[in-house]
């Protein structure tokens, strides 16, 4: 391990840490797991600020609303739930799913947000006040993540990759992989996509323009979460490492050990700064990137 990338250890949570997020204004990392709490965090100190006892299940998907003000939580208890930042006071909560809610992903505007779960849909919701909007049925079984870029694209994963607009017509659909795709992530531009697909230790590019594959990296490990940074120059990813990509050559640049057991979500500070690591080991890492 590189010691002086390791800014902080944060402890608290008493299970596995499943997801984590940076608010826009860099303040806060919050954090989601399987101890069914949410933690808020003070950045890049690691003090812990808050701790709601937000779900009767794991914590699965934190999202930030674009200007931050509103935070967005999926849980394994079927509900989704919504939070003011500033006061951690829940606004609403959702309850139109009949399976597990993995993942979560608001509109570039803020105004809408798009959840994913075992019962094979995509809900589409108003945000703050959380009123239904849309039911989509992309027919891929579960849905393990979701990704909205900054063009309006939404892309949904599961036993396969699907694009489609945001009203759920689906423009481009890949069903090559063993075990489905674990994470997704567009770049700030919105002009690619990255698909982690966990066990198979593979991870596509995708031009999210021409929704054509342009690149595969290829790694040793998991690969389980995928973020990138805000300059859209490189790609993190986690496994049982925090590594930094190339994301045109496919070369890994930085690793970043410490963790002792899986690392399930990584996010980047919006000022580019630091990567957080979440891990199965119950704790997250702040990292100088």
């Amino acid at each position: 391990m590189n010691e002086a990338a390791l800014l902080k250890t944060l402890l608290g949570h008493t299970d596995g840490v499943l997801t984590l997020a940076f608010s826009p204004c860099r303040k806060f990392l919050a954090t989601g797991g399987e101890d069914n709490t949410i933690r808020l965090w003070d950045t890049p100190d690691g003090i812990e600020i808050q701790t709601i006892q937000a779900h009767k299940g794991d914590v699965r998907c934190i999202a930030f609303d674009p200007d931050g003000d509103i935070f967005a939580s999926a849980s394994w208890d079927k509900t989704v739930k919504l939070w003011r930042t500033s006061d951690c006071e829940m606004l609403a909560e959702l309850t139109k799913h009949d399976g597990a809610v993995n993942c979560l992903a608001f509109s570039p505007d803020g105004k809408l947000l798009f959840t994913g779960a075992d019962d094979a849909s995509i809900k589409v919701f108003s945000s703050p006040g959380g009123s239904p909007k849309d039911t989509l049925d992309p027919a891929i079984g579960d849905i393990k993540a979701l990704a909205v870029s900054s063009r309006g694209l939404l892309a949904a994963g599961g036993v396969e990759l699907l694009f489609m607009d945001l009203s759920g017509k689906v423009l481009k659909n890949n069903d090559s992989y063993l075990y489905g795709i674990k994470n997704l992530a567009f770049s700030p531009d919105g002009k690619m996509l990255a698909a982690a697909t966990g066990m198979e230790k593979r991870l596509e590019i995708w031009d999210a323009e021409k929704l054509e594959e342009t690149g595969t990296v290829k790694d040793s490990d998991w690969i389980n979460c995928v973020t990138f940074t805000p300059d859209g120059k490189y790609l993190i990813t986690g496994g049982m490492a925090v590594k930094v990509w190339d994301p045109v050559s496919g070369t890994c640049l930085k690793t970043f050990e410490g963790h002792t057991d899986e690392i399930y979500s990584v996010a980047v500070s919006p000022d580019g700064k630091h990567i957080a690591s979440a891990s199965n080991d119950k704790t997250v890492k702040l990292w100088a990137l």
